[in-house]
């Protein structure tokens, strides 16, 4: 593993940059919850209209493309993804951390990949089962804490691109084995 540098992300990463407030004065905001995706899977993002509708309280946090979204909530049920294309007036819920790489450090897929990795959710995991909530919980800053091997940069694409060709193979045979179950 010549060339890979041990980091911690945080130095690498921010999270929860950016939020929504009344000021930026949007008619609709669409939004999904944490609940709502699960191993970069999106099962709905709600359209909520603002003059007719309220707004729920964590409807807060604004993501850009490639951001990647990680639940703070009981981590091993992996409510997490990375944002490719979104809608207008997108916000996540609060219950998100939402981490933004610098992109001449890290890749963010190579991070989405990352921090989906069986190893770090269980490590997320058992910090969550520490926590002196009412449920198992992190916080954006154990994402920031944890410390990892990085390759370079090219490395990182490279092996990101390999997932997620990967990744997107087995989404296109799931969607095969649904049209032949039906």
């Amino acid at each position: 593993m010549d060339g890979w540098r041990e980091v911690r992300l945080g130095d690498v990463c921010l999270t929860n940059t950016d939020s929504y407030s009344a000021k930026d004065k949007w008619d609709f905001v669409n939004y999904l919850d944490t609940g709502n995706i699960t191993s970069n899977h999106i099962d709905e993002i709600q359209h909520i209209d603002i003059g007719c509708e309220k707004l729920p309280c964590r409807a807060k946090r604004k993501v850009k493309c490639n951001s990647v979204i990680y639940s703070t909530v009981r981590p091993n049920q992996r409510h997490y993804g990375i944002i490719k294309t979104q809608p207008e007036n997108f916000l996540v819920s609060t219950g998100f951390a939402v981490i933004d790489v610098n992109p001449s450090e890290m890749d963010a897929d190579f991070l989405y990949f990352l921090l989906s990795s069986d190893d770090i959710t269980e490590t997320l995991h058992a910090i969550a089962e520490q926590s002196t909530s009412a449920y198992p919980s992190i916080k954006a800053s154990d994402i920031e804490d944890l410390r990892v091997l990085l390759p370079k940069l090219p490395v990182q694409k490279q092996i990101a691109s390999l997932l997620m060709g990967i990744e997107n193979k087995i989404a296109h045979n799931t969607a095969i084995n649904k049209n032949l179950a039906a």
